[in-house]
């Protein structure tokens, strides 16, 4: 079972069957999917995005629903740490908010308090970050985080039309040079 966390402002708790409606809603918004995929691709839908929710839980890995803590019963987003395709001590950070919620600063609260997680009470080597080359909001939230470049995979693909995605990596605190982020 993946832990409740909890940040400054804001609540992370395991996503529940309950929170799809909110996540199919969100996947349904243009804006929100402008960089990631077509609103209409089934694998943005709420059966999709059912079925690949809690399979990796089992590996303290899957989302968290996020909820600012001033209205605890509004979906905001959500965080993940989801396998980074078959390497076992690798996730890859996820992260959607609604666009009500853009520019409050919660995808960098939310995404700081999942990586503290994944570094600390997973012990993960390092998490990466796929992102659509413009997607300018994700980068910078990246490069806020301490993410830099990593290698790109031709095969891996991003957007409509889909175009090679960006690559970007953190390595645990104590792994990197400098100052923790």
């Amino acid at each position: 079972m993946l832990p409740e966390l909890e940040s400054e402002r804001l609540l992370l708790r395991p996503r529940r069957l309950d929170d799809l409606d909110a996540i199919a809603r969100m996947n349904a918004d243009p804006q929100v999917m402008r960089h990631i995929a077509s609103i209409d691709d089934p694998a943005m839908g709420r059966d999709a995005v059912s079925a690949r929710s809690f399979t990796h839980v089992a590996r303290g890995l899957g989302y968290w629903s996020v909820f600012a803590k001033i209205d605890p019963a509004d979906f905001t987003g959500y965080v993940g740490l989801i396998p980074d395709g078959d390497a076992v001590d690798v996730a890859q950070l996820s992260y959607r908010f609604d666009t009500r919620h853009w520019g409050k600063g919660y995808a960098r609260e939310a995404a700081a308090c999942l990586l503290r997680h994944g570094f600390e009470a997973l012990a993960l080597p390092e998490i990466l970050i796929t992102t659509h080359p413009e997607n300018a909001a994700s980068l910078r939230l990246a490069a806020r985080l301490g993410f830099e470049p990593a290698p790109t995979r031709a095969e891996l693909l991003i957007g409509t039309p889909p175009v090679v995605a960006t690559r970007l990596r953190l390595g645990r605190p104590e792994r990197r040079q400098g100052p923790a982020s």
